[in-house]
């Protein structure tokens, strides 16, 4: 076949074949002289094309269009020819069936681990252009010089006389086009053998996948090389499994840079040291991600739904990490196959195959081999030495093929989401903010020990009826502003409790809408051990009329839920005075806030203005615009000449503290009053 010739055509795994012996005429007077398989001769066959029966055929003779013979069966080969598919003219070898049983017992160590071949077959058959003898060819080669038994010696010469012809024109090409850092398309398949582990980039991530298979297709875009792959993924309650992928290399003229390549073994990658490096310490982290966490999440991530993805950016965001719930209520997780098997990848446990000697493409590259072998030795080093871990779900090598998303919930988005591993960190709390609340005394420790006793989960005391009555309702009312959502956000921060944030709003209008959203909010919520925030449910506490039936379902419906739940629940509501009397009797603790007095305000801001640097900071040379000149005695006249909420207060200081940095000078009064004039609308 020419270089420039259709790979299609040649180069497929297996082609049709109508190898049965049972086509060829036996003589029923024929007295057998050896068992099956073991005359020491090669039957050769021929047939003009794929219609026809396959005949005996000596090289260099017309084809005889006689019987086969009687003794074929004895034969340790059997051999097939047929017209060369671009020159009519020519033979090409169409396949070997190997019935010896000496030769078949040196291939079943040749082609141990090597994944969809059964040495132990009765008819086994290699089509052309035998891939798989090219992959194992050097180990092949090794068990033949090493073969002590002379018989079976002949039996192995005959296998070799046949396939050198075949293999070792391909083994040179290859050498040679590594050599030079180039492949061309139609010998892109000596590169990839099955159960190497290659390098790829799927939506601009590095990856590391285990080659199954490889072969050429075509489409109505022409032709393309595909590599089936598969990689590591956890369904979220430890348990890790296989997921086929798979990637195409389109065709492509001439020859080709390897680095230029969609794919490449690991080892041919340009920095495969750090490349390992940094995705064995990615696959730890994802093992270390199963089950359910809390973590904080930087950069891009995929937000999942029925209908669409769509990529969203957060900075230092709560997410939790949940694959398992994800797959029930986002989009379907793939299906797992178990890891238990591990016979087709190449294991650097075994020293023997570490040498990289019988893989003819590490043997062509042995240098880059030897390095990629050193990174993997040390990899499995900190595995061992990994006592953090343990039991580990994974090997150290496993580690290398692991998914670099984790998927879970996003609480800032409120969304199902992918997210990159790498971006996943511990969360950095605001320690203060409790602290920092403003509530009128004793306030806070009864919310704290409240809380503190629920989320432990120790207190026994329950209804008459069990499992009724568990769960702790705190009723948050006061105007806007005042502090309810900081005082449910400030007690997840204290307790390091994710916050679970909803508004009445999102749970829908109609009552069977808002019992489903319902049930599985509380169902997230406790199943995270999170704090509920239900903000602005107004609409769900209202008095109940006998005029509006459909919103009486709407509150039954709610107050059957609340009844029920187990966790920790803040309610907010603007309108304490219109509450239904039923709620009162499932709220455990009300707290009503106080419109902010003048010392309250004062706490906020002087709260507001110390968080951005301090005050005073220009007293020490600070003239970045990121510090304050703001005195003790401008934050009490602030506070005692502006009524105005807390929420107020926060957006008032950091409007001023932008004009201030525009200006390049410390945060004064005369910024803070300017903003103050413009929302009055006082321009004078």
């Amino acid at each position: 076949m020419s270089e420039g010739g259709s790979s299609l055509q040649y180069h497929r795994s297996i082609r049709s074949s109508s190898s049965s012996l049972s086509e060829m005429s036996v003589d029923a007077d024929y007295t057998p002289e050896f068992s099956v398989g073991m005359r020491p001769e090669t039957k050769q066959l021929y047939r003009p094309d794929d219609r026809s029966i396959w005949d005996e055929w000596k090289p260099g003779h017309d084809h005889a269009d006689i019987e086969a013979g009687s003794h074929a069966q004895e034969c340790a080969l059997i051999v097939r020819h047929e017209p060369h598919p671009s020159n009519n003219n020519q033979a090409a070898l169409h396949s070997i069936t190997v019935q010896s049983p000496l030769v078949k017992k040196v291939l079943d160590r040749t082609f141990e681990g090597y994944e969809g071949l059964n040495t132990q077959l009765k008819q086994l058959t290699f089509a052309a252009p035998f891939h798989p003898f090219y992959y194992r060819w050097h180990r092949f080669e090794k068990l033949r010089q090493d073969e002590q038994d002379p018989e079976a010696k002949k039996h192995l010469d005959l296998l070799y006389a046949v396939l050198s012809k075949e293999i070792l024109p391909h083994i040179e090409a290859m050498q040679d086009f590594v050599k030079n850092k180039v492949i061309s398309f139609d010998h892109l398949w000596t590169l990839f053998a099955p159960g190497m582990e290659i390098y790829t980039s799927i939506d601009g991530q590095d990856r590391i996948l285990s080659l199954r298979e490889s072969r050429y297709g075509a489409s109505m875009s022409g032709e393309f090389f595909s590599l089936e792959c598969r990689y590591i993924d956890c369904d979220g309650s430890s348990r890790f499994g296989y997921v086929e992928t798979s990637i195409e290399i389109n065709s492509f003229h001439a020859v080709k840079k390897l680095v230029h390549l969609d794919a490449v073994p690991v080892h041919l990658h340009p920095s495969a040291g750090e490349l390992v490096d940094r995705l064995y310490a990615r696959g730890g982290k994802l093992e270390s991600l199963s089950r359910i966490h809390h973590l904080s999440y930087s950069g891009f991530y995929t937000a999942r739904s029925s209908k669409q993805a769509r990529k969203r950016h957060v900075e230092n965001g709560r997410v939790i990490i949940d694959p398992h719930t994800f797959d029930i209520h986002g989009m379907p997780g793939p299906n797992l196959e178990p890891i238990d098997a591990d016979s087709h990848l190449i294991s650097a446990d075994d020293d023997n195959v570490l040498d990289g000697d019988y893989n003819v493409v590490y043997k062509a590259t042995s240098q880059a081999f030897r390095q990629y072998q050193d990174v993997l030795v040390k990899c499995k080093k900190c595995w061992e030495n990994d006592i953090t871990a343990r039991p580990k779900a994974l090997s150290w090598r496993q580690r290398l093929l692991c998914t670099p998303i984790a998927r879970g919930y996003c609480l800032t988005s409120k969304s199902w989401a992918e997210f990159d591993v790498e971006n996943i960190g511990p969360i950095r709390w605001s320690e203060n903010a409790f602290a920092r609340l403003v509530l009128p005394y004793g306030y806070k420790d009864i919310i704290h020990a409240f809380v503190q006793e629920q989320l432990s989960r120790d207190d026994g005391f329950d209804d008459i009826i069990t499992g009724k009555g568990l769960g702790f309702i705190m009723l948050l009312s006061g105007d806007p502003g005042v502090g309810k959502t900081l005082t449910a956000e400030s007690v997840a921060e204290e307790m390091h409790q994710p916050l679970y944030s909803i508004s009445a709003g999102e749970l829908g209008e109609t009552a069977l809408e808002v019992e489903d959203a319902l049930e599985l909010v509380l169902e997230l919520a406790s199943k995270w051990n999170a704090i509920l925030l239900l903000d602005e449910c107004d609409v769900f506490l209202e008095a109940r009329t006998t005029a509006d039936i459909r919103r009486n379902r709407l509150i039954s419906t709610f107050l059957k839920k609340l009844e029920y739940y187990q966790g920790v629940m803040f309610l907010t509501t603007n309108r304490l005075n219109d509450i239904d009397a039923a709620f009162e009797s499932r709220i455990h603790l009300i707290i009503r806030y106080p419109a902010l007095d003048i010392s309250s305000r004062l706490h906020i801001w002087k709260t507001f203005v110390r968080s951005m640097g301090g005050a005073n900071n220009a007293e020490h040379g600070d003239r970045s615009g990121s510090g304050s000149r703001l005195s003790d005695s401008d934050l009490e006249t602030l506070a005692a000449n502006h009524e105005i909420n807390g929420r107020q207060i926060k957006n008032v200081v950091k409007t001023s503290r932008l004009l201030s940095k525009q200006q390049n000078v410390p945060l004064g009064l005369e910024h803070v009053e300017m903003v103050l004039r413009v929302r009055k609308g006082d321009f004078r």
